[in-house]
């Protein structure tokens, strides 16, 4: 019996009770294990298409759910960002001796308390921001991963693409190596983790995320105007992200 099911069969003897109720409340049904897709972004020439979230099925039988609203907590399996009309550049690097531009120009991209303090879209105009909400709606202690991989790229997109994940006020830059382009080919962009492979931007654990608990999640993404790969090349190009959040260990009911 694969993992999967192993973990199917746990959440179903240990809390299908406990869930049925708490389940109709939020529309969930009780069954198995989690992994869903969370979001497919597209930088498209001059245009960023719309930011769309989705839960799945299995995740929100798992009990996982989300929404954008800290107030109001309207729970779905769906959200959708504003469009970006204009992709131009912007720079994380104003007011360093990497770039031109003094703090507090319009191409620098805002701080994370400016980033983080609007629930759901916060767009700039070459920039997108998404603040979203992902809650523990089970009776489960469980164990989460959280994954961001790129689903398609064309004409070098990737190599100037910044993504900056906030996850609760902590937030990481997270950029491809650099190419030959740059001064130090092979080695990290300024200020960047670097992409933990071609496909696979970045991963997150946690550890026993108690039933209740809320993560708060802000996804930034820009081409970084001072990248040596922001050129005319990627013109016409584009790239796709997705995010994933997957359930490694059920713990029994405590």
């Amino acid at each position: 019996m694969g993992l999967k099911a192993k973990l199917a069969q746990r959440v179903i003897a240990a809390s299908r009770a406990a869930r049925v109720a708490k389940a109709s409340r939020w529309g969930i049904m009780a069954s198995g294990v989690l992994t869903f897709l969370i979001f497919a972004i597209s930088y498209y020439g001059q245009v960023v298409g719309n930011f769309t979230v989705t839960v799945d099925r299995m995740a929100q039988s798992a009990g996982i759910t989300m929404y954008e609203n800290a107030v109001t907590r309207e729970f779905t399996s769906r959200l959708v960002s504003g469009k970006v009309e204009s992709a131009d550049g912007m720079t994380a690097l104003c007011g360093t001796e990497y770039s031109t531009f003094e703090l507090g120009h319009d191409v620098c991209v805002p701080d994370d308390s400016y980033l983080t303090s609007v629930d759901g879209s916060n767009n700039g105009e070459s920039l997108m921001v998404y603040t979203f909400y992902v809650e523990n709606a089970g009776d489960l202690m469980v164990d989460l991963q959280a994954a961001i991989t790129v689903v398609s790229a064309t004409k070098g997109a990737e190599d100037a693409i910044r993504v900056r994940v906030i996850f609760d006020a902590v937030g990481l830059t997270f950029a491809r190596l650099q190419t030959e382009r740059g001064d130090h080919p092979g080695e990290p962009e300024l200020d960047t983790e670097p992409f933990t492979s071609n496909t696979t931007v970045m991963t997150k654990n946690y550890t026993a995320l108690q039933p209740g608990a809320v993560l708060k999640v802000t996804v930034v993404l820009w081409f970084e105007g001072e990248d040596a790969d922001h050129n005319l090349n990627i013109v016409g190009g584009g790239i796709k992200f997705q995010m994933d959040f997957t359930v490694t260990h059920v713990y029994e009911e405590f």
